[in-house]
């Protein structure tokens, strides 16, 4: 089996979303490589699009 470098090892696969939580209203962080996102309050999981979708219906205040 070839060897490699991994360019991603040391790197926090979590980012923070600039979206709220649908269920309770914290921050999400998301998980881009699997399409998620995870509330840092509640533990809420939601699929990306899902979040995306909730925002763009919902107008901005």
């Amino acid at each position: 089996m070839a060897e490699f470098d991994n360019p991603y090892v040391n790197e926090d696969p979590f980012i923070r979303a600039h979206f709220d939580c649908l269920d309770c209203g914290g921050k999400l962080w998301e998980y881009a490589i699997q399409g998620q996102m995870v509330c840092e309050d509640c533990r809420g999981v939601f699929l990306s699009e899902q979040v995306f979708d909730a925002n763009i219906e919902r107008p901005a205040n």
